[in-house]
């Protein structure tokens, strides 16, 4: 919420964490690809025989299962099957899950949560309303998540019965929920987080039977799960940092599932006999950016932030990189979800516009800074560079240690020109976090009165009808105005055995409920 919780830098580094799991930092993206699988409802096992799904993701050896320190998608993939979520995001739309009901009252100053009845923990406990109020204060609280939270009157907010709480904000935010996706609303037991929180009790459709930072993470079905028991007997996760080994992992048939592979394995394994290739779509992509420093000249001139929009030819990044399989982007976050500004014009490429309008503001040299959180970010770099090398700029790269990106934020606020990518989520979800004028990621410091008003009049505003405008006309804005070039998307790409069906992806993580194994 803008106004709310506004972080001082400082604060940012100690929130990098969340930002991680936002990014997808510790997961390195697969690029794009044509190949399709099918994530629908899968179909029940044909025979009786055992189903163990065996999967590589991307882990790390400091991983816990402490949802306060999530710091790569493997401990979030075993929380999203362990545990049931209040909310998920599904193909770009929140659903609700554990969560019967969501309501607020007339000015959405407060929200009325409703579980579903009679649901289940692994160890045939009750989950109640105090349990998931308690977690989302546990997690609303933590550095991790608090950005997302920073709205909350947590000694307001109450447990009316057994079913059901209320959470009470500073202000009104009709889009709360919307925003609150990005993070997390799992559901745990009240009172068993804290130093030695095992994570082993949720009421999902797996049971955790182990896990260790270094071999990973072993799942067994709840036959008695709410929603259905999973066709899948029993989910072993490996972690395997890099995705080359991942792909080989796959292919050599030590695993079934391949959690984000790279653009060019990915096209391999279309043609290969016995594997096919899950492609996540715009509504589970990652969009990637050019951040601009609108602090700072050049770009606090409006003339050269659009002359910059200009020269970078989207089109070519998105075949070179993403094979012609991405989506342009058009420097607004949130593409191809709900929400999204469908009527803004598409930004095209004009070259000779850009060259005259950098050579009027006698701009001659910029730095581009990148680190390679995830594939494609550095060629990204080094094309932006050549594209501006052309209209007669020095350009210098800096490139930046992923691991250490994040300890000296001056390596992002200091930049000219910031590379980089986040996770695609909904409009209102992004704006709040990475676009306002005291938004906590707001890398390109562009800060704009107008913007922020539309964006504080939109939180707040209860009508759909209000606030969908109010929205668009803040996008508008940021189209027009804002400090980032978002010029590509492009989607998670995993690679799986044939035979193997229904995986769901929400936030870039995989949902193995529904899955089916065939032989």
């Amino acid at each position: 919420m803008l106004g709310k919780g506004v972080l001082s830098r400082r604060d940012c580094v100690k929130l990098m964490g969340g930002f991680a799991i936002a990014m997808g930092t510790g997961s390195l993206l697969a690029g794009c690809s044509s190949g399709t699988s099918d994530s629908g409802e899968g179909a029940s096992q044909s025979d009786e025989t055992p189903k163990t799904l065996r999967v590589a993701m991307m882990g790390s050896s400091t991983d816990t299962l402490d949802p306060a320190t999530f710091s790569t998608l493997l401990p979030l993939a075993i929380a999203l099957n362990v545990y049931d979520s209040l909310i998920l995001l599904r193909n770009g739309v929140v659903e609700n899950s554990l969560a019967e009901s969501i309501e607020p009252n007339e000015d959405a100053s407060a929200w009325t949560v409703t579980l579903k009845d009679g649901v289940k923990y692994h160890d045939g406990e009750t989950v109640t309303a105090e349990d998931a109020l308690y977690s989302l204060q546990y997690a609303g609280t933590s550095p991790m998540y608090s950005s997302f939270y920073a709205n909350v009157d947590w000694e307001g907010s109450s447990v009316v019965d057994e079913r059901t709480f209320t959470l009470q904000l500073l202000s009104p935010q009709a889009t709360f929920w919307d925003e609150v996706v990005s993070a997390v609303t799992f559901v745990f037991p009240a009172g068993s987080a804290g130093d030695d929180f095992s994570g082993d009790i949720g009421s999902g459709p797996f049971k955790l039977v182990s896990f260790s930072p270094d071999t990973g993470a072993v799942l067994e079905k709840n036959a008695d799960y709410w929603g259905g028991a999973p066709a899948i007997d029993t989910v072993e996760i490996v972690p395997i940092t890099d995705p080359e080994t991942r792909y080989t992992a796959l292919t050599s048939g030590e695993v079934d599932f391949a959690h984000q592979i790279s653009t060019t394995n990915a096209a391999t394994l279309e043609g290969q006999s016995g594997f096919n290739v899950l492609n996540g779509g715009i509504e589970n992509s990652s969009s990637f950016r050019f951040c601009l420093n609108a602090s700072a000249a050049p770009f606090d001139d409006p003339e050269v932030r659009e002359a910059l929009k200009l020269i970078v030819d989207r089109q070519t990044m998105n075949d070179t990189i993403f094979r012609s399989a991405g989506v342009v982007g058009n420097d607004v976050l949130g593409q191809g979800m709900p929400g999204y500004n469908d009527s803004l014009e598409q930004r095209a490429y004009d070259f000779d516009t850009a060259k005259k309008v950098l050579e009027e503001k006698g701009v001659t040299e910029l730095e581009i800074t990148t680190a390679e959180t995830t594939t494609g970010v550095n060629d990204s770099a080094e094309m932006l560079k050549a594209q501006l090398e052309k209209a007669g700029i020095t350009v210098s790269v800096k490139e930046i240690d992923p691991t250490t990106l994040f300890s000296d934020m001056n390596n992002i606020y200091g930049a000219q020109i910031f590379a980089t990518y986040l996770i695609n989520r909904p409009y209102i979800a992004s704006a709040v976090m990475y676009t306002g004028g005291s938004s906590p990621y707001n890398f390109s410091q562009w800060k704009d009165d107008e913007y922020d008003s539309l964006l504080a009049q939109a939180t707040s505003a209860v009508d759909e009808a209000d606030r969908a405008e109010l929205l668009n006309q803040a996008q508008e804005r940021l189209w027009a105005e804002g400090g980032d070039i978002v010029w590509g998307y492009c989607a998670d790409l995993s690679g799986q055995v044939d035979g193997l069906d229904g995986i769901d992806i929400t936030l870039s993580v995989p949902l193995f409920a529904k899955a089916t194994l065939s032989a």
